[in-house]
This record gives structure tokens, sequence and C-alpha cells, in this order.
């Protein structure tokens, strides 16, 4: 989204639709096709609720802060990596489909739950109500400003979101459940930590007997690394479940699931 279409989000316009679908048009990347396309369906809806065009308005504006002000890789590229249809968003991932293919609802009733880099928050947001209380972590201050205006509207408390990189986040105490999703190592080449080294604080982040939810990267992107990651969660938790994921947009299918609980 350019500067100037901010002012669409102060007062809704019948032409703005038009605009964020031609803007698709004449992108050349499929990332940027989709973002193109899912704000123009997130501004039709917009149309029948016009009272989350302030809330709109200021999530946006933290994109266009992150656009001009955050140097590393934006994952949505302009848009939304995470949707949230609590609060009419879209996103380039479900985060609804995530949830129920992952039954992430049930692993945290009511229990404290960690998400280590943790985007926008959405997905903590999302899955707060059935928590006890969540905590989630990303360098990205921008991102963690849109998740916190998100829990605010939805009168999410129980949420807690940090600007913090997982080397230097110091837990006060471990948590019932730990997610991983995707960022045992990343592409902006922000994570520091070895394979081995970021298990190993996955395992000091998690109470005996709790479990990590991990997920991990499109096949093309993990690679031939999978077995050595396994390896290294096996070390510290009991794999009690493993499948390949086939729900939501083409970046969340193919991902591998695994669910460990942590020895004593």
């Amino acid at each position: 989204m350019k500067a100037k279409h901010l002012k669409y989000y102060e007062t809704y316009s019948a032409s703005a639709p038009l605009i964020f679908m031609l803007a698709g048009l004449f992108t050349r990347t499929h990332v940027r096709k989709l973002s193109a396309m899912n704000r123009h369906k997130d501004y039709m809806a917009l149309g029948k609720t016009p009272e989350l065009l302030p809330l709109h308005h200021a999530m946006n504006t933290e994109l266009l802060r992150a656009a001009a002000e955050w140097d590393s890789y934006d994952y949505g590229e302009g848009y939304f990596y995470q949707g949230l249809d609590l609060v009419g968003i879209t996103g380039l991932r479900n985060t609804r489909s995530r949830v129920d293919a992952m039954q992430l609802e049930q692993l945290v009733a009511g229990k404290t739950v960690l998400e280590i880099g943790c985007n926008s928050g959405f997905l903590s947001v999302m899955i707060a109500h059935a928590a006890q209380r969540v905590v989630g972590f990303d360098i990205n201050p921008h991102l963690i400003k849109i998740g916190q205006l998100a829990a605010e509207h939805i009168g999410a408390d129980n949420v807690e979101l940090l600007v913090t990189s997982f080397e230097d986040y110091k837990e006060p105490e471990p948590f019932d459940v730990v997610l991983s999703f995707a960022n045992h190592h990343t592409f902006d080449e922000n994570t520091k930590q070895s394979i081995d080294d970021y298990i190993d604080r996955c395992h000091q982040a998690t109470k005996p007997g709790g479990l990590l939810v991990f997920e991990s990267h499109p096949p093309e992107h993990e690679g031939d690394g999978l077995p050595g990651v396994r390896a290294c969660i096996e070390r510290h938790y009991d794999i009690t479940e493993e499948r390949v994921l086939d729900h939501g947009t083409y970046l969340d299918r193919g991902r591998t699931f695994m669910l460990a609980t942590r020895r004593d």
C-alpha cells in the first residue's frame, strides 16, 4: 500500500476497492498480487463494518512506518502476513485454518503459552480466549504494535506482545506450551542461534511435561534440514505426533507439524 492510500481508511471510499484491485493487476510477484487482492477483499468488507475503519487506519499506518523504518525482510511485502478474521484482516496466511489444523485451542486450553517470533501476534490473539495467558514476541516493533492494537480492540487482555529476540528474551518462568512456528531459522538472517541453541532455548522455556508445538518452513525452504531439526527436538522432547499440514493458502500447505512433550 502507498501512503496516499491511507486516506481511504479515514472515510470509506467506493473507489478504493477498484484502486486496490488494479494495484494487483500491475504488480509482478505472486505475493504482491495476493496482497493486493486480499486488501481489496478486506476493504470491501469494511463497507459493512465501518466501525473497523479506525483500527484498519492505525494498523496500516504501522505497515507504512515499517516499510519506511524497518530495513529487514518484510514477510507480508506491504500487507499483513497473518490474517485475523476477528478484525477483518485476510492476511497472506490463514490464521483460523492454522489454529484449526493444529487443534491449538484444545492444546492451549487453560494453559500459559509462549509464541516465538509471533510476527503481528494475530495467532496469539486468536487463541487467547482459550488460554490462561499468552506471551508473544517479535523483533519488529511495528508488527508488535499492530498486534497490540488488535488485542486491545477485541479485549484480549491476557495477551502480552513484546519487542525482543529469542536470544534476548528472559522468561520469568517456563510455560505450559511453547509455539515454534517456522522460527528455528529465518531467511532475514536475524536469527543468530544455531538449531541446537534454538531448541535448547525452547527446552528452557517449557515446563517439565509441557508441550512444544512445532511448524516447519515450507518444504522448498526447509530443504533437507528437517531430520536434523527433529533430532535436536528429540534430545529434550518425546515427539507424540508428526504430520504434514494441508490447509489454508499455498504459504500454509506442506509444512511439517510436530507435537512434542518435554521430558522431566
